[in-house]
């Protein structure tokens, strides 16, 4: 009987406490991959047809598959800090990118999920956000090229589930809008005509 109590106890431990691996595909189709996980969890990505690699370009933690041609290899990488990274592919940054949110358990609460929208998009002089989840709150907005950089940073009001952003000066192009509420990391990618 100990050792059943033992086992099960053991058995139990490892569900609680083990981290999950994440699989996906690294193709020409793998355009604005939104990928949610926990801290300690591994990505495995697999390569498609063509060569590719696969490099972080901003946020809280940096990677560099070096290139690979496909199909078959894989890169994986655990992520062990919370918060928002970027990556693309080099030869393809158009068409093969991606976004890893590192959450500070494996699952997410609705509660502290939040979904924005941005129209027009794409847009040439500002952009309005609004929101699902946030009615009245202060807001911190980042705007990401697709090199990882930082091109904007504010600290914006919601009001009513609604702001807006002057994307003006940013040149033509794909943006990453990061958008930090509290301590929930929400991102979406707009184009600037």
């Amino acid at each position: 009987m100990k050792y059943k109590l033992l086992l099960l106890a053991t058995l139990f431990t490892n569900l609680i406490f083990s981290q999950t691996t994440h699989q996906y595909n690294w193709s020409m189709s793998s355009t604005n991959q939104q990928i949610t996980i926990g801290v300690g969890d591994t990505v495995i990505w697999t390569w498609g047809s063509g060569t590719h690699n696969l490099r972080a370009t901003g946020g809280v933690e940096m990677f560099d598959s070096g290139y690979y041609t496909g199909p078959g290899p894989q890169f994986s990488y655990t992520f062990t800090v919370p918060g928002v990274t970027t990556y693309i592919c080099d030869p393809h940054p158009n068409s093969m990118y991606g976004t890893v949110t590192v959450t500070e358990t494996a699952s997410i609460g609705e509660q502290t999920l939040f979904n924005f929208n941005i129209s027009p998009n794409p847009a040439s002089n500002i952009i309005n956000i609004s929101f699902d989840n946030i009615s009245n709150d202060q807001i911190i907005i980042e705007v990401y090229d697709l090199l990882g950089r930082l091109n904007q940073s504010i600290i914006s009001n919601v009001v009513n589930g609604k702001t807006s952003l002057d994307i003006s000066e940013l040149s033509r192009g794909i943006y990453i809008a990061k958008i930090t509420s509290g301590s929930t990391v929400s991102v979406k990618r707009f184009i600037k005509e």
